[in-house]
Order: C-alpha cells, then structure tokens, then sequence
C-alpha cells in the first residue's frame, strides 16, 4: 500500500509569519496544523491497520501526516531527510531481533533527534525490552500490538505529540533567534558540534558585524532597525552551500560553510556586497567586517567561534568592510596582551610604575609655566614597555580608569611643592575618554587637589577631541564644573580629530594643542604650515591659548614663534624625565631661561 500523506495549506503568509516571530513564548505557543508521524514495521498488515485505526482523527484540530518504513536503513533514510516527524511508531523485531533498539540508538546519537518521540510496539511480548534498556535507549513509550486499539492508540499518539510540541517550543526559546527565527549563539554551537561529527571534509564559520548599524538604529528607531535586520536574515539565507545561519548579538550574525578557502569570501561578499536594502523608502547600501576561522578537527566548537570572534574584532579594528581570516598567530598575540595586561595589573598595585614630567615652556620669553605628567613602566624584567601598547591596552581592559586615578594622583603629589612655589606653575594630566566618563570623575578630581591642598589653577586636564565631542550636555556640565574650580582644560591632540567649531565655543576649553604631526611639518610641507597656522588663528578668535608639542627642531621653534604660538613642549626644550632630574633641569633654567 502506498504511503498515505495528507497535505495542508498553510494560510499564514511569509510576512505574517516574520512579524509574529518575536513574539512566540512558552505560554502563548504558535498553532500546530500537522503531526508527522512514521510507522516503522516489516508487517504490511501493521501498517493497514494503523492507518484503518488513524482514520478520521485530528490531533488539536492538526492534521495527520504518515508515512511508511518496512526495515531499520528505510526509517533512518527517512528520518535523515525529514527533520520534521515528530512520532515513530517502532516495531521491536524487524529484519533482527534488535533492529528496533539500534535504529533508536542512531536516531539519538547520530542523527541527535533528542526532542522526537519514540513508541515501541511489538506483537512478541517476550520481546519485549527491560527497564533498563527503555531507560538507556530513550524510549518515550512502548506497547504491545495488541493493546493499541483505537482510543488508546489515539492517546499514546496525543500524548507523544504534546511533548514533541513542548520540546520544540523550549528548543525553540534554547536554540533560536526570536526576532529573525535564526540560530542563536546556542543554535550555532549546537549546529558546529554535529557538523564535527557527521563531516569528513572542511568547513567554515564566518562571522559578520554590520557596519554603522548603531546609526541605522539611532536615525530610524528600533522598529526599523529589527527590519533591517529581519532582511538581512533573509538575504543571508539565500547565500549557497550555508549549512547554518545565526544572529550571535544585535547586528552579528555567524555562517556555517560547508567548504573552505577563498571560495568563502566570495561566497559571502559577491552575494550581499552589491546589495542594499530600504529603510522607509530610504535605500541602505551593505557593508560589514568579516571574521573567517577554518575548521580542524583538534578544534572544538566553542574553539571555533572564539577563532572567528577574534578574527572579526581585527577586521572591525582595521576599518569598515574588512575581512580578517584566523591565524595562529593572533592566539599568540592574543596570550601575550593577556599576560602583559596581568602583569599591568600587579606592576600597578606594586608601584612598579612611575611617571615622568616634560616641561612646557611660554615660546616668547621661554620662562616655563608648567610640565606634562607622563606615564611610564618598566616590567618586573626590566624591560620598558611603550606606553602606545599599555596604555592602549589598558583602555580596552577598563584598567585606564583606576590608572588614570593614579596618574593624577601622583603628579599632584610631586609638583605639589613646584606649584606652591612657582606663580601660575600648573602641572597638565591626560584623561582617557572612560575615565572622565566615570560619574564621580569631577569629585574625584576635586578630592585630589584637596589631598596636596592645591587650588584648581594648578592642574590642567588634557583631553582628546572624541572626549569633548561626545555626551553633548553632560560634557559641557562636567567643563562647568571642573572650570568653576579653576581646573583648566586643554584639547589634546587638535586636528587630528573632528571638532564642532560652535560646539568648542560652548566648552569654553582654555587651549588647544597642536599634535606633533603637524609641528613635524611645519616647516618642510605648505600644508603642515598652513595647518599649524588655521589653529593657531582659531584659538587666538576664541581666546584660547595654543601649544605645539613635538618641537624638535630650531626651525620649528622659530616658526611657531613668528607664527605668535603662545607655547610649546619637545626634545628641543626638555626631554621628559624623573623628578629629581626636573629639579635640576629647573635650577639651570632659573639661571639660563633662554634656549
């Protein structure tokens, strides 16, 4: 006889269907309109009865689906391309004694189908399997063929089918992705561990990260954005030979490959990098970072993912649409950033770092205002570390925060006396973008000057252009605040950046610095000149001071003041240098002022 299938029609539409994901839960499931059932016996007479039995029944208003196996290899073929049955309908003894047992062991464990349900029935009850054996195998029920009549076939099946539904809506809250019906981060890792057990042949994972979607986000609202990404999904799952989609975080998404290579980026980029999508009429070009990791079979999946991670967080460094692929090497430099932070860590809580203090002198007379604290670290092996790599290091830790706090601390306490002493000596500190973030950073500052008993007008904050043009309102009230003690403000770095001219008015910033890169110029390129010119002349309209670091040259010296720089620091004034060595650099510049 041949298989009997009833199909259906589905009456929900595809978007229906996207716009109810993201609110499927466990105490409002999603309507089921079939159960697929497979009657797995070598009795043909079996198989006409079940289906004589199942006549005319619905299981909660669904649909019955059947189909039919004769032996064990024909089930699992089946059950192999149909990932959806929910209940199998088992003989015991088929083509051996045992052949029930072991298609239910390769159901479980090769094809892992953990939610499906299975129901032994056998019409040889000295077959019939112990409890130790239903317990091992995961067998959901079992009966004789003789007491399957209607009604209790009908409720074995209810029942199967019930905790198959449930099963899904839990894999579903476990293993998906609500708003796009993607993988999730479980989903995928679930999704990598089968394909390491099923594979022979190498494959990849690719992870993508959307470019400037916090801007799509911001400018078009949350709704549109989760529209924008339910459409990328679906572009996504249009891409050849991907075995596994998933939404790893807001605008992450993880693709498993069945191949590896340069075929990969390929895949990936001639597919979506033409592409665009519409925001409210508004057409959306794609662009993303690529992280790309290649299996091997000493890999784990979690291995996997944090291989493509790191890959994608380096293309993402680089700039918009990179594409960075896994190497043994990051692992390496990855170690060595996680040993060198341990050790910033301890070196820090040891004192083993110190600071170093540059001077800064007025250009016109060179009588010196001030100096530039500076931080520096020598390891426990005596070797000096650049403090472009740990300083760099420790903003991504979130360590720059309590060694900013230090820093600050220190050089109050060493100039103390230079600023009781000297008229006007103020003693200038760098603040990191998440340092002065910190909710208490003004009073932490305020604490600080009162420690030495110092006033504000000693203490003069650098701060780059990203720190003065973000936080709008919370920025110009922390200024106020910090202005109001005396404190002054300097941007550091000028122009390397972008700066709100009006925006730097309402800060009312006391002086701006001109980055070395620009002095390095100044008198070998027009366009370095006339750079170091614009903000000399933009600070003069605002009546902000200017200072040009990195003066290693006469030339430089006698260009700036020409150009009326109101001051300035470099190798050609003073190198920076310990304490001591500044008192005594000090004493001979008291005697000697000029250069």
């Amino acid at each position: 006889m041949s298989d009997q299938l009833f199909e259906f029609l589905d009456d929900i539409d595809a978007d229906n269907c996207t716009s109810q994901l993201s609110d499927v839960s466990v105490e409002d499931p999603p309507k089921y309109h079939s159960l697929k059932l497979l009657v797995v016996d070598d009795d043909e007479d079996v198989h006409l009865m079940t289906e004589l039995l199942l006549k005319g029944l619905s299981f909660d208003e669904g649909q019955l689906l059947v189909q039919h196996a004769y032996n064990s290899q024909e089930a699992y073929d089946i059950l192999l391309r149909d990932p959806d049955i929910a209940v199998v309908l088992l003989d015991v003894v088929m083509e051996s004694e045992d052949a029930g047992l072991q298609l239910v062991h390769r159901i479980r464990h090769s094809l892992r189908r953990t939610k499906l349900r299975i129901i032994l029935r056998t019409g040889q009850p000295g077959y019939a399997p112990e409890l130790e054996t239903i317990q091992r195998y995961d067998i959901n029920d079992y009966k004789t063929k003789t007491e399957l009549t209607r009604e209790r076939l009908y409720t074995c099946l209810m029942t199967a089918a019930r905790s198959y539904r449930q099963l899904d809506q839990l894999e579903k809250l476990a293993y998906e992705d609500h708003l796009t019906g993607l993988l999730n981060r479980n989903g995928l890792l679930r999704a990598l561990e089968i394909k390491a057990q099923s594979s022979t042949e190498g494959y990849t994972l690719v992870l993508l990260d959307i470019d400037n979607f916090s801007m799509i986000n911001d400018t078009f609202g949350a709704y549109f954005a989760d529209r924008f990404l339910i459409d990328f999904a679906a572009l996504l799952k249009h891409l050849p030979m991907t075995e596994g989609i998933a939404r790893l975080s807001a605008d992450q998404f993880g693709l498993l490959i069945g191949t590896t290579g340069s075929l990969v980026e390929e895949i990936v980029r001639s597919q979506l990098v033409s592409r665009s999508l519409a925001i409210e009429g508004v057409e959306t070009a794609l662009s993303f970072c690529m992280g790309i990791a290649y299996h091997h079979k000493e890999l784990t999946p979690s291995e996997m993912l944090g291989h493509a991670t790191l890959a994608l967080k380096r293309a993402k460094k680089v700039g918009i649409g990179q594409t960075v692929i896994f190497s043994d090497a990051m692992i390496c430099s990855l170690r060595e950033r996680v040993s060198m932070l341990s050790s910033l860590k301890q070196d820090l809580d040891r004192h083993r770092l110190y600071l170093v203090y540059q001077p800064q002198i007025q250009l016109q007379s060179g009588r010196l205002i001030g100096v530039e604290a500076l931080v520096r670290w020598m390891d426990e092996s005596g070797q000096m570390i650049s403090p472009a790599v740990f300083i760099e290091l420790a903003e991504q830790s979130g360590l720059i925060v309590k060694l900013g706090e230090w820093v600050l601390r220190r050089a109050l306490f060493d100039c103390a006396d230079l600023c009781r002493t000297r008229p006007g000596f103020r003693v200038a500190v760098n603040v990191s973008p998440l340092q002065f973030q910190q909710l208490d950073f003004v009073e932490q500052v305020k604490a600080c000057l009162h420690e030495q008993g110092l006033e504000g007008q000693h203490l003069d904050l650098e701060i780059t252009e990203s720190v003065s043009m973000s936080y709008a309102e919370e920025t110009i009230q922390k200024f106020n605040a910090l202005r109001a003690m005396g404190v002054t403000i300097s941007i550091d770095d000028f122009g390397t950046g972008f700066s709100s001219l009006s925006y730097l008015e309402r800060l009312h910033v006391d002086c701006l610095k001109i980055d070395r890169s620009f002095v390095d110029k100044l008198t070998t390129s027009t366009s370095g000149y006339r750079i170091a010119q614009t903000i000399l002349t933009l600070g003069q309209r605002l009546n902000m001071r200017v200072l040009a670091e990195g003066i290693e040259t006469d030339a430089q010296l006698n260009e700036l003041i020409k150009l009326n720089c109101d001051e300035g620091q470099g190798y050609l004034i003073a190198r920076p240098m310990k304490m001591d060595a500044l008192q005594e650099w000090i004493d001979d510049h008291a005697v000697q002022p000029g250069l």
